[in-house]
């Protein structure tokens, strides 16, 4: 799958999602793209501001959260329709129509989950890569808390859940790249659906997915936290040697027996 393939699914809007996670979708696309062509020597690494320090992790945080709700949302339903079919023994049209609406709303969370892994790794490289004094201050944290680099573990997320989706949807006869293909994957619940194992199995099998999302988010969610506080720590280091270097530009310095205040290259 080429690295374009993460931007997939977020052209859709979740329905579950309270409206303004259109903008911070929207967001993480850019950045996605953004993240992309500054690997290949975009200038986007050179306008990161010291303002912006955290913010893109702080917002995305925010937009963790609100997908957490909707990943146990669509675990609920799930859940629902999976009791259904044990006491139906077979799911009517109407409800497998529900099924199948549950299915691209999991889409469009792993497309989420996917894309989001990718590009805060990439943020975060990019970050390393424009301010120096902060790749030390990471190896430094590393050394008194053993958490690994955290581009690496956002990329370890992100094969975690590519791994466990690859995985579930081989007993569906899918793969992860169909699963951006909404034809593909509706073709073969329709061929599941006509019979109780048939349905049996996609449901198990969606249902499995449903919850490591989950269980992803969560993680997600606790790498971001970890990695917005190491960004304010470093912040406050940073505006700390500022505040020195500006008070040793004013310092008062004696020259041929009188004081002269030295204030940024110029005397007074």
């Amino acid at each position: 799958m080429s690295q374009l393939g993460y931007l997939n699914g977020f052209n859709i809007e979740p329905t579950n999602i309270k409206g303004e996670m259109k903008q911070i979708i929207l967001s993480a696309i850019i950045l996605s793209v953004i993240s992309l062509s500054s690997l290949q020597g975009s200038s986007f690494a050179g306008s990161l501001e010291v303002t912006q320090v955290g913010q893109w992790v702080d917002d995305k945080i925010d937009s963790v959260k609100d997908y957490v709700q909707f990943a146990k949302n669509v675990k609920h339903n799930l859940d629902q329709l999976k009791t259904m079919r044990t006491n139906l023994k077979k799911l009517g049209s109407r409800d497998w129509i529900d099924f199948e609406d549950q299915v691209r709303e999991l889409k469009r969370l792993v497309s989420y989950q996917d894309a989001l892994t990718y590009a805060a790794s990439n943020y975060e490289t990019l970050f390393k890569n424009k301010y120096k004094n902060y790749d030390e201050f990471v190896r430094m944290y590393q050394s008194t808390t053993g958490v690994r680099d955290f581009a690496q573990e956002y990329k370890t997320l992100n094969k975690s859940t590519r791994n466990t989706v690859e995985s579930a949807l081989k007993q569906l006869n899918l793969s992860m790249d169909d699963m951006e293909d909404d034809k593909v994957v509706m073709d073969r619940l329709k061929d599941l659906s006509k019979s109780s194992v048939g349905q049996k199995q996609a449901i198990s099998v969606v249902s499995q997915i449903s919850l490591h999302s989950i269980e992803q988010l969560k993680k997600l969610e606790k790498v971001l936290m970890s990695n917005h506080q190491l960004h304010a720590a470093w912040i406050a280091k940073k505006n700390a040697r500022e505040e020195m270097e500006d008070a040793a530009h004013s310092t008062r310095v004696p020259a041929n027996g009188r004081d002269l205040t030295i204030n940024y290259g110029k005397a007074y």
